[in-house]
């Protein structure tokens, strides 16, 4: 009998036991339900941020509740040899590195017309640059091991243009929709090397940059989504389970956006 019709054989699909996951941008609640999920299917992990503490913090509690190595380390995305120690060390730690996760992600509020350039240039080197230079220096290894997983969190205000009174983020949206069209470039460029790249575009979750906006802003994001809420983190990790095992191994190139129906309605 074909392997594929036996007991067990898709969820085995989603294991993935021998694997270590780097979360560039490795702190919050995000974050967090990515490092759980992933470690809930047997995968190490290493969680890097500014914020070395609070992903150390998240790294031990995930260790200790899902019995799986891990680590939380520093790292400034937006520095190239942050991101290349980052890289190292997660593979000393660790014993490799097989699926990377490019979360990091910055804003800045304003109208364009006012928006610093110095505000402009936080937004590209973390959104963008740091992606693309995260993706670069993990390829590296991936190339000399056979091949591997990016994950880049993206951002359904890719595919949405804000009126003023609606949202003011146009570096946000903007960054977001570039690292949708580097994820499919990079997919092209390194698919014969067994890389995979791909991406996953959350709407508007209840934590993280939602929380920060006025409620105004709040009421006509909610407005805008068909399930008429706010995501929870949790929600976003099964597109990335999907995207980082074997059950997604015919999968590169491609953004899956979960947002409740916000970029439709």
């Amino acid at each position: 009998m074909k392997e594929h019709l036996l007991p067990g054989f898709f969820a085995r699909q989603f294991r993935l036991e021998g694997k270590v996951a780097l979360i560039m941008g490795g702190r919050g609640a995000l974050a967090e339900a990515i490092a759980a999920c992933l470690a809930d299917l047997g995968c190490a992990v290493a969680l890097a941020s500014r914020h070395e503490q609070d992903c150390i913090a998240i790294a031990t509690t995930i260790g200790e509740r899902f019995q799986v190595k891990s680590t939380g380390l520093r790292c400034d995305i937006s520095k190239e040899e942050e991101v290349e120690a980052t890289i190292k060390a997660t593979v000393d730690q660790l014993g490799s590195l097989d699926i990377l996760i490019n979360n990091a992600g910055a804003s800045w509020w304003g109208l364009p017309e006012d928006i610093p350039l110095s505000g402009w240039r936080k937004v590209v080197d973390v959104n963008l640059t740091g992606t693309f230079l995260a993706c670069r220096h993990a390829a590296r290894h991936m190339i000399a091991h056979g091949g591997g997983s990016m994950i880049n969190i993206a951002s359904s205000g890719a595919f949405i243009s804000y009126k003023p009174e609606d949202g003011q983020v146009v570096p946000y949206t903007t960054t977001k929709a570039a690292m949708v069209h580097l994820t499919r470039d990079l997919a092209a460029q390194w698919a014969h090397h067994g890389i995979r790249v791909n991406a996953v575009a959350p709407g508007s979750i209840e934590t993280g940059m939602t929380e920060t906006l006025e409620q105004g802003i709040q009421q006509k994001l909610l407005d805008g989504i068909l399930l008429r809420r706010f995501a929870q983190p949790v929600e976003m990790v099964g597109a990335v389970a999907l995207l980082a095992s074997s059950a997604g191994s015919f999968i590169t190139g491609q953004t899956y956006i979960v947002d409740g129906g916000q970029t439709i309605a």
